[in-house]
C-alpha cells in the first residue's frame, strides 16, 4: 500500500516537474490586449479557443479612436474571426486571420474650424452602426510559461454611411489600417 501511494504521489509530481523543465501541453485558450494600436486608430482585445491543431476561434470586441483638424472619431463592438497558424503543430509562429466586427461609431466635428468645412449645416456630432471586415497577418511568440506576444498588421473595411459629420470623409477613408503588439496568456 505504502508503496503504490508513493507512485501515485510522484506521477501528480510529475507534470510539474516537467512543466519546470520546459515541457509542456499545447494551449488551448488564449486571452489577449492590443492597446498599442490606438495610436493608428483600432485596438483589440478578445480570447481565443482552439478548434484544431493549428485553428483558433476569436470572440472579442475592437475599439476605435481617431483624430485630426478637430475631428474625433470614436466608438467599438463586438467580433468574432478565425486564425491559422503555421507554427510547429501548435497555436503559435506565423498566423492569418480574418475577422467580422459589428461598431458602433461616434463623430464630433465640434473642435474643427469651421472655415475648412464648406458644407451647409453642420452636425456636431453623429453616430451610425458599421460592419467592419478585418484581415491580420503576424507572429506568436509564445513562452513555455504561457506568456505571448504577437506584433501584427491588420486592416478593417468599415462599411456603413461614408460621411458621419461634415469634414469626417478623409478621416474615415484613413481609418481601419493598424501596426499593434498584442500581448496575452495562454492555458
Amino acid at each position: 500500500m505504502k508503496k503504490t501511494l508513493l507512485i501515485t504521489l510522484a506521477c501528480m509530481g510529475l507534470p510539474a516537474a516537467l512543466t519546470g523543465q520546459g515541457l509542456r501541453e499545447v494551449p488551448q485558450r488564449f486571452a489577449y490586449v492590443q492597446p498599442v494600436g490606438l495610436v493608428l486608430g483600432i485596438g483589440t482585445v478578445g480570447f481565443e479557443f482552439t478548434t484544431g491543431r493549428t485553428t483558433t476561434l476569436e470572440v472579442g470586441g475592437v475599439g476605435v479612436y481617431s483624430e485630426k483638424d478637430g475631428i474625433k472619431i470614436y466608438g467599438g463592438g463586438p467580433g468574432i474571426g478565425i486564425r491559422k497558424y503555421f507554427g510547429q503543430a501548435e497555436v503559435a509562429g506565423m498566423v492569418l486571420g480574418a475577422r467580422v466586427d459589428g461598431v458602433w461609431l461616434e463623430a464630433d466635428n465640434s473642435g474643427a474650424r469651421r472655415q475648412y468645412l464648406t458644407t451647409g449645416f453642420l452636425q456636431d456630432r453623429q453616430s451610425s452602426f458599421f460592419l467592419g471586415i478585418g484581415g491580420l497577418i503576424g507572429y506568436r511568440f509564445l513562452s513555455t510559461g504561457g506568456w505571448f506576444a504577437e506584433p501584427a498588421m491588420s486592416y478593417e473595411y468599415f462599411a456603413g454611411p461614408r460621411t458621419l459629420v461634415p469634414g469626417s470623409r478623409e478621416l474615415q477613408n484613413q481609418l481601419g489600417f493598424a501596426v499593434g503588439l498584442a500581448f496575452g496568456f495562454a492555458w
